[in-house]
């Protein structure tokens, strides 16, 4: 019933709003998809950056550990020698 009345015009925009509408839907697919690779691109990239830490800063980082743990040590002797002579 309503489609004899209405008009061709009618039909026109509408068609080249659904052809816009479908459009703007293949473009907004197209960059999650791109969206889409290049988390998983990120994704493998940290996951395989992380294993690879060079020896020289892995090296860096033990001895920066090491004094660190030697410094806490005379630190806390050295406490515990304060706090008896100040029992004394």
């Amino acid at each position: 019933m309503f489609a004899t009345s209405l008009s061709p015009q009618f039909y026109l925009h509408n068609l080249s709003e659904l052809n816009m509408l479908q459009k703007e839907l293949e473009d907004k697919e197209s960059m999650i998809k791109d969206l889409k690779r290049e988390i998983e691109s990120t994704e493998i990239r940290l996951r395989t950056s992380n294993h690879e830490i060079p020896k020289e800063k892995k090296e860096a980082f033990r001895t920066l550990r090491e004094q660190y743990n030697k410094l806490r040590d005379e630190y806390n002797a050295l406490l515990a020698e304060n706090i008896k002579k100040k029992e004394e």
